[in-house]
């Protein structure tokens, strides 16, 4: 009867350090479900895995190309930035951005064909290297001949800066279509069941580098 109680007391202990491992465990999950910075990963692990409905989900989609579509179009009217595009599509975007209900609409579309190419090149599996099955579709799919739809990575995640809006997390995509890695600043937001990209901070200047690659390449 002697071996009772340290028989005991060891059994205790294993189950007081197997309670701290398991608390432990929750803790580093529970860390991890905080960081911000996790929403980021994920989105770029909802690429690879070609799951558009866990991308969405992770990023407003909607949201930052309403925002990119907005800038473009305010671009597309400079006279040197109009001066640099196909005649017909000049006179495309200037419609988009003329404000009445034709533009409304035109501007709809481009929306419409733009979310397309971004969801179709997720769930297709293009954006995580594999071969597209097909080219654009819809009637503007001209404007995306040129597009890459090369895999996208997201790499080197930066630290996570909060303000009064959520976090701005810097992060790096690497396209393989063209070999170009782009510098991004997000902005992530808090939701009911953790956090969602809404916004790209450095969107104005990074759609100024698409530009001028886009004008590079066709010299």
């Amino acid at each position: 009867m002697s071996c009772v109680g340290p028989c005991l007391s060891r059994a205790a202990l294993w189950r007081a350090l197997s309670l701290l491992v398991f608390l432990a465990l929750l803790s580093v999950a529970s860390v991890r479900a905080a960081d911000p910075r996790q929403c980021v990963a994920d989105a770029g692990r909802a690429i690879d895995a070609a799951d558009a409905a866990a991308f969405e989900r992770l990023v407003d989609v909607d949201a930052i190309l309403d925002e990119a579509l907005t800038l473009f179009l305010r671009d597309a009217q400079k006279p040197e930035i109009a001066g640099q595009l196909p005649p017909l599509l000049a006179v495309m975007f200037s419609q988009a951005a003329s404000g009445d209900s034709g533009g409304n609409n035109l501007r709809t579309l481009l929306f419409s064909e733009a979310r397309a190419f971004v969801i179709n090149g997720v769930s297709s599996g293009a954006f995580a290297g594999r071969a597209p099955s097909g080219g654009a579709q819809g009637l503007l799919a001209p404007l995306f001949a040129d597009a890459s739809t090369g895999r996208k990575e997201i790499r080197r995640i930066g630290q996570a800066r909060p303000d009064n809006q959520g976090w701005l997390v810097p992060f790096v995509v690497h396209d393989a279509g063209n070999d170009e890695s782009y510098e991004v600043l997000g902005r992530v937001s808090p939701t009911e069941n953790g956090f969602r990209l809404t916004s790209v901070e450095n969107l104005e200047a990074l759609l100024a580098r698409l530009r001028a690659e886009n004008l590079n390449a066709g010299q």
